[in-house]
């Protein structure tokens, strides 16, 4: 041992160092003593604190998961409260402003009513279909799936009217619009079919009809309420009698189909051999 003082050599028993007369400490000899130790202690102090930081960080990465999974289904809420509020209060400035609502709320919105939509028509069609057809299950998923290629084709044709008029707005805010507008209609066709689900058959229907027509509407008033605002190719009066045009070509095909389809079934269903 040394004298942390003068360096002279001083023995554990030493209080004092008999050369410069300095007081000696435990901590001054084990310091002098083991400072490789020190040294190895310190770096094993360090290598405890990064293996420590490591694993404290590692369970932060699913936390960090469902973090963001919160705050997009919050995300997604607000705006669907925004966009009933929207709808049902302030549609033709909603229409008219640059606003666009996100696409995972549009799409969200348009799963959940056609979920919506299954459920109802499982209530409304009766077991006995199963007879006339394969099943059950098959009729609700078709008629739904019908439902949203006629919803999707009059969307196209929506775009189609726009484009003929130079309207200069996005295919996001034209679908915002067009999701927005049509939620009266979606919510008098889920009512319809509730009403048609408890036996309530005429206000039932009523209200099915009253959902049609508005859809069909929805092009025309999107189109009227933005001509304002930009430079038309042409009146929009020719516009809404392509539109009509164009809607009588498709109920042609569809209700010659649905005629030919229908008599076919029923030729083979009278026509069987026992």
């Amino acid at each position: 041992m040394h004298c942390p003082n003068c360096g002279e050599p001083v023995t554990n028993t030493d209080l004092f160092c008999g050369e410069c007369g300095a007081k000696l400490t435990l901590q001054d000899q084990s310091s002098t003593d083991n400072p490789t130790t020190n040294q190895h202690t310190s770096q094993s102090d360090v290598s405890q604190n990064q293996e420590s930081s490591q694993t404290s960080y590692q369970p932060k990465q699913p936390r960090q998961s469902n973090k963001n999974n919160t705050k997009h289904s919050d995300d997604i809420f607000n705006e669907a409260k925004l966009f009933f509020s929207n709808s049902f209060s302030r549609t033709d400035d909603e229409v008219i402003s640059k606003h666009q609502f996100t696409f995972k709320t549009l799409f969200s919105l348009i799963i959940a009513g056609f979920i919506v939509t299954l459920i109802l028509l499982s209530l409304v069609i009766p077991a006995e279909i199963a007879f006339f057809a394969t099943s059950k299950a098959n009729i609700v998923f078709n008629i739904t799936f019908y439902i949203l290629i006629a919803i999707s084709i009059l969307f196209g044709i929506t775009l189609l009217l726009i484009k003929l008029l130079n309207i200069k707005i996005s295919v996001h805010k034209a679908l915002s619009d067009f999701v927005l507008v049509n939620t009266f209609s979606v919510i008098a066709f889920l009512l319809g079919l509730l009403f048609l689900a408890i036996n309530v058959p005429s206000f039932g229907s009523m209200l099915v009809l009253i959902s049609m027509l508005f859809t069909l509407v929805s092009p025309i008033y999107l189109t009227t309420k933005h001509s304002h605002k930009h430079p038309l190719r042409m009146p929009v009066v020719y516009a809404i009698l392509i539109y009509i045009l164009i809607l009588g070509v498709i109920l042609r095909i569809f209700i010659e189909g649905t005629v030919s389809n229908s008599l076919s079934v029923l030729d083979s269903y009278f026509n069987t051999d026992y």
